[in-house]
């Protein structure tokens, strides 16, 4: 497996649109794969903070793939940047693709001064507590029932309850 971003791999942006459409195309967000692609490549721009990134097999093949997101929920200005769009391909899943892909965005995230990540999840709690996100509040996002949870990157006040 080979970690990379979108931006370095950009050949690859058709079969991660098609994977994020695939994965939840019955949601707002991801019904229209041309919007996909444009929230991708202004996500990807070169002076942008945010990114996503790629995991790939030995023959190239897109297995999965996590963004850092500007204001995924921008109903909180505090909320700035998210973990998203965490998707393995169903063939690949329990092989530890995601782990990887978000500890390398944590990673990142920490490069780029990024004083906290949030993220939403309906059932990958545990997943993401390992790595010591906490819970935050349980809301209704696109008629879903998810759990905001952040992770702080620095020693900064961070006000989770904003």
């Amino acid at each position: 497996m080979q970690i990379s971003t979108l931006r370095e791999s950009p050949s690859l942006i058709s079969a991660v649109v098609h994977m994020l459409h695939h994965e939840w195309s019955e949601l707002p967000n991801w019904n229209d794969a041309d919007v996909i692609r444009q929230r991708l490549n202004l996500r990807n721009a070169a002076d942008a903070q945010t990114l996503t990134l790629v995991a790939t097999g030995a023959d190239g093949a897109l297995m999965a793939t996590a963004s850092i997101i500007h204001y995924e929920l921008g109903d909180i200005s505090e909320r700035e940047f998210w973990l998203g769009e965490v998707v393995t391909a169903s063939e690949h899943r329990g092989k530890g693709l995601a782990s990887a892909l978000v500890t390398r965005l944590i990673a990142e995230a920490r490069q780029r001064s990024i004083p906290a990540l949030w993220l939403y999840t309906p059932d990958q709690q545990a997943l993401y507590r390992r790595y010591g996100w906490q819970d935050v509040e349980q809301r209704d996002v696109a008629d879903e029932s998810v759990t905001i949870m952040v992770l702080k990157l620095d020693e900064g006040d961070i006000d989770v309850n904003a």
